[in-house]
Formats: structure tokens, sequence, C-alpha cells
């Protein structure tokens, strides 16, 4: 999970449509008011935008294999009706964290007005699992509710991506070791841009990708040669912002 940043309520939501909608859905609590076709195309494509298309609590990419992205709405709409289309209460999430999470009324880390890292941590034995660490409980809580740590649907799919970007760090080193060429910057930048918040599991890759005994020697090796550039600096700067850290 990574800071989400709620930008601007799509034009469309007016007050007068939001107050419609919610009417509608007090009258009938069966009716998804939240695709009404007033509001669905510029919700979904706001909502989309402000998650980089991911999910805003596993982070996988929606929209791809079985990843529907759905509306969730953080304080559950039947308990909180006249949220029921705030702009505010509203997350893309795909469907299995949106059931998962179902009506639950647990308070849960909210990933546009929370910080994840002061709530969230990789396990350093297992640095797929995520872990709470904060002393109220509430990132364990956010774990549990939203299930993050299910071994199929989460688990597996971070350490299938980290594996690949391992790979081709380890294939990195090798190749410097007949000496350093350009190239093996630009590969290294590439590597880095698939752990930024454009990218599934980011959070999960980027911290991995910093603490990796490889990384740092490559990193190392490109400064030695004077390559390490701004761009390369901003990057890492970014990765920082999202990563988690291992305890």
């Amino acid at each position: 999970m990574i800071k989400l940043n709620r930008g601007e309520c799509p034009e469309e939501l007016t007050d007068e449509v939001r107050a419609e909608l919610t009417r509608l859905y007090a009258e009938n609590k069966s009716k998804d008011v939240w695709n009404s076709p007033k509001i669905k195309e510029p919700l979904k494509k706001a909502l989309l935008e402000m998650s980089h298309d991911k999910c805003a609590y596993c982070e996988c990419m929606l929209g791809i294999e079985s990843k529907d992205a759905t509306i969730d709405h953080f304080l559950p709409k039947s308990v909180n009706g006249e949220k029921v289309v705030e702009w505010e209460n509203l997350l893309p999430a795909c469907l299995r964290c949106n059931r998962s999470k179902n009506a639950s009324e647990e308070v849960i880390i909210n990933p546009c007005e929370d910080e994840p890292g002061q709530y969230l941590a990789l396990h350093n034995i297992n640095p797929f699992r995520l872990k709470g660490i904060d002393k109220k409980g509430i990132g364990k809580i956010t774990i549990d509710t939203v299930d993050l740590n299910n071994p199929q649907r989460v688990m597996v799919p971070r350490m299938v991506q980290w594996e690949d970007i391992y790979e081709r760090l380890n294939e990195i080193e090798e190749d410097l070791k007949a000496g350093y060429q350009e190239k093996y910057r630009v590969r290294l930048l590439k590597l880095m841009r698939k752990c930024t918040c454009d990218n599934d599991y980011s959070a999960v890759k980027a911290s991995n990708l910093l603490r990796n005994d490889t990384y740092i020697r490559i990193k190392q090796d490109i400064i030695r040669n004077g390559r390490w550039t701004e761009e390369m600096q901003l990057e890492e700067e970014e990765l920082r912002s999202i990563s988690l850290q291992f305890v």
C-alpha cells in the first residue's frame, strides 16, 4: 500500500447530483447509485488516476485478468449512507479486496489520509509479507480486514514480480565485471522504474530493491564512473518515499 493523493472531485459529481443519488440510496439501499450513468465513467476515471490504475489496498493493477475495478466505500455505506457518493469516501479497489473488507467498521489505513509506512512493514524473513507495526494495531487490522497477506492472490504476485527484477539485477552485475558501459546504467534505471508508484506492488518492490546488496553494488559502480545522474537520484527518492521498513 502506498500513500495516494486524492485529487479533485469530478465536476460531474455536483452537489445536486450527490444529493439526488444519496436520496435514491436512502430510499432503496439495493441501488448501486455510485454506478449511475451520471457519474460512473468520470468517477471511475478520476479514481484510477488517483491510484495509478491500481487497487488502493493491495496495489494489484486493475482491469487485467480477474482484477475488476470496483468502487469501495471507505466508511461502509451500510452505516454511512450519507457518504454513499461522497468523493472523499470513495476508493478504487479490486473485487477481492472490496469483498474482503465488505461492510467492516474496523479502523484501517486510509491511503489518501494516512502514511502506510507508519503502520506497515515487511518481514525480515519473508520480504513479501506485510506486518503491522503501530502500537494501536491499525496496521495489523488493515492486513487482516483486507487480507493483504493472501498467499496466492497477493504474496505470490509480489514475489514473482520481484524475482524478475532480482534476476535482471544479477545480469547487470555480471556484465559489469567486464567493465562499465552506459547501457548498464540505462538497464538499472529501467528496473528502478518498475518499482515506482505507477507499477503494481510498488511498495514491496521498492523496499526490496533499496535494501538489495546487488542493487547497492551496481549503484556504487555507477557512482564511481560518475554516471549516477540527477534523473536516477529522483527515481530513487520516489522509491524511498513509498518503501517500507523491514522488521
